[in-house]
């Protein structure tokens, strides 16, 4: 009778596969902890979601807009001479931002007063327009977080178009 004690090499492949497994879900469902990487990515989907609407409305031949809110943005266009919500593409779903992030808009060297969030009742009111001819208004929107030590500011430039840059707080 041979009898041996312990794990066979299968065994601890398995085991180490599973717990391989287990720690790259965990690290995904985590995301990333610092809020400055979370702004950092919020602000370069801002720049992606407008660089992506700038060509739509030049293939369309749409009018497009941007309408911020100092907790998201969401994209609107036009219909029968009226702003509506983009709806078609859900590429331009309403964006919420975390909590402690807020955003500000700059025009013409003027703070905007911005809305906490859309009220759905209301039509949409774009601050940023994007025409077919691929046209954008000049603006700064700012992001901060609360208790956050930078701001990312995205703004579109006549020398560089749509940029992304980062201001500390004082």
């Amino acid at each position: 009778m041979n009898t041996s004690k312990g794990f066979t090499l299968i065994e601890l492949l398995i085991v180490i596969v599973l717990m391989g497994l287990i720690t790259g879900m965990a690290m995904l469902s985590m995301g990333t902890a610092d809020p400055r990487d979370q702004q950092k990515l919020e602000a370069e989907r801002l720049v992606k979601l407008l660089e992506l609407a700038s060509q739509e409305a030049i293939a369309r031949g749409d009018i497009i807009g941007l309408e911020l809110f100092s907790q998201g943005y969401r994209f609107a266009v036009v219909q029968n001479q009226k702003w509506h919500p983009e709806t078609t593409d859900m590429v331009f779903k309403p964006r919420a931002l975390m909590h402690q992030m807020q955003l500000a808009l700059v025009m013409e060297q003027k703070t905007v007063d911005l809305k906490r969030e859309p009220i759905h009742a209301v039509d949409p009111q774009p601050q940023i327009i994007l025409t077919p001819d691929g046209d954008m208004e000049l603006f700064q929107v700012r992001m901060t977080v609360k208790n956050g030590d930078s701001i990312f500011v995205v703004s579109n430039t006549q020398e560089n178009g749509l940029v992304i840059s980062n201001e500390d707080k004082l």
